[in-house]
């Protein structure tokens, strides 16, 4: 949810405002102009696809099975082309495996909506960075085919020190920590998991 938000609202261009001391209001697109796909329809990709429309976005989802999801609009294999020309947020959280290994390239990239030009169509990978081709994603950053991304996860971790990913103004990089939790918080929800077996009640799974 952060980071479409910080692409939503452009979060990048005032802070280059900022440092320039330039005050100078953005023109903004809706939440629910803008076409949020999450490819990758797990238990990870369902509670983002909610939690985002709840934020007011469009969202739909995508995985090579077709998946049944209260409110949200869901595409398989076959339907990727469809799913893609409706994108203008790309999500992925997909497992690594033979079939989704470099899945996301510049081919992916330039079948994605240009319908909010408002709004930069932008790629974000918490997933797995084996699942990305890098060298595209910076070719269609460079091409204007992608207006920004923001990536957590690497072909190599760390991140190499001469990556140009750390100087892109229209990247964000984070250190392969989308998922880290508070440990008091992680340990809290185990103590209620084991309570909650041993009580025989369903575990918590939200």
């Amino acid at each position: 949810m952060m980071q479409c938000l910080l692409h939503l609202r452009q979060h990048r261009a005032y802070e280059a405002l900022a440092k320039t001391r330039e005050w100078r209001d953005l023109s903004q697109p809706q939440a629910a102009d803008v076409t949020v796909v999450i490819m990758g329809m797990g238990v990870l990709g369902q509670d983002a696809a909610h939690k985002l429309a709840v934020m007011g976005f469009e969202v739909i989802g995508w995985s090579r099975t077709k998946r049944a999801i209260e409110g949200i609009d869901t595409f398989d294999a076959a339907g990727l082309d469809a799913f893609l020309g409706r994108t203008d947020f790309l999500v992925g959280l997909l497992p690594l495996t033979a079939g989704t290994r470099g899945i996301f390239d510049a081919v992916l990239f330039k079948k994605l909506s240009r319908k909010v030009r408002s709004a930069p169509r932008c790629s974000s990978t918490p997933g797995r960075g084996g699942s990305q081709v890098e060298a595209d994603i910076l070719q269609c950053l460079d091409s204007g085919v992608l207006g920004g991304a923001s990536l957590d996860v690497f072909e190599e971790e760390p991140l190499l020190q001469e990556s140009r990913f750390w100087t892109s103004p229209s990247v964000y990089v984070t250190p392969h920590v989308a998922a880290s939790s508070d440990v008091k918080a992680l340990f809290a929800h185990v103590n209620e998991q084991i309570h909650r077996f041993e009580s025989g009640l369903p575990l918590n799974m939200s």
